[in-house]
């Protein structure tokens, strides 16, 4: 499974949180109580990427703490959202920080044990989003997002000249 950087531009709470085992530990690896809350999703884009629409991919990822913007969050990704905009189709790859927390959480087919349905994703974006209407039309397995971030990793490439 690919690692890759996510630079963080805002995050939100969620309701994305396992249905078995602890929900939270704290530095030491105890169990910690989060109450109704769950796991805070960022958004962000991934680092050395460029997408069909010339800009960097955009990502949303599921963290053990919230991130400040700027941060560098290393991650994995899980699925690809397709989601419909005013005017155009927007991929955005659903992602988990490489946490151990996280480690069982690998293909769109974990999503349903994290309570991390599509829609719950698109409600975070949609927070984390300024304007626009958003609608959940998809979404895809780890293999698409996989092939959507080397697509747009290789297009990063030849536009910077590092290509060989």
């Amino acid at each position: 499974m690919p690692r890759i950087a996510i630079e963080v531009e805002a995050t939100v709470g969620s309701t994305i949180k396992r249905d078995d085992g602890p929900d939270r530990l704290s530095p030491e690896g105890q169990p910690e109580a989060r109450g109704a809350g769950g796991w805070p999703v960022g958004r962000g884009h991934v680092t050395d990427t460029l997408g069909d629409d010339g800009r960097l991919l955009e990502a949303l990822v599921l963290m053990r703490e919230p991130a400040v913007p700027g941060d560098v969050v290393p991650a994995w990704p899980v699925a690809v959202l397709h989601l419909a905009a005013e005017d155009r189709p927007v991929d955005e790859v659903l992602c988990v920080a490489e946490e151990p927390c996280f480690v069982d959480l690998v293909d769109m087919g974990d999503l349903p044990r994290w309570h991390a349905e599509p829609d719950v994703w698109a409600q975070a974006f949609a927070r984390l989003s300024s304007g626009g209407e958003y609608r959940v039309t998809g979404c895809g397995p780890v293999r698409e997002a996989d092939e959507l971030l080397s697509s747009a990793h290789h297009a990063y490439l030849q536009l910077t000249g590092c290509m060989e």
